[in-house]
């Protein structure tokens, strides 16, 4: 049984480098390849799906002031969260692979 004066002492850091990359405590330094691709397709995902709410939100808002109706809301999806979803992708894809190149290659070395 852990006491309270044992749980300061167990630490889920004494695993971890000195360089290890953790984001929101969870070491990505660890993750493969696959696993980092999975990671940029969800970011992507949740990046799009947010970014679609907030532009269906933002063209009616824009229908109401003008007083004119768009009836289909193709704008929302084609040329505001499709862009931004593709762009944080790309974010993703890019630092994900990067750091696993760079912990790769440097393991290494």
């Amino acid at each position: 049984m852990i006491g309270t004066q044992n749980i300061s002492a167990i630490s889920s850091s004494h695993n971890r480098g000195p360089n290890e990359t953790t984001v929101f405590s969870i070491p990505i330094g660890r993750l493969g390849f696959l696993s980092r691709l999975l990671i940029s397709g969800a970011c992507a995902f949740m990046v799009f799906l947010t970014t679609f709410f907030l532009a269906i939100v933002g063209v009616s808002i824009y229908d109401h002031i003008h007083g004119i109706s768009i009836e289909n809301l193709n704008i929302a999806y084609l040329y505001i969260a499709a862009p931004v979803g593709v762009l944080a992708m790309l974010v993703c894809l890019l630092y994900l692979v990067s750091d696993w190149a760079r912990n790769k290659f440097s393991a290494k070395a």
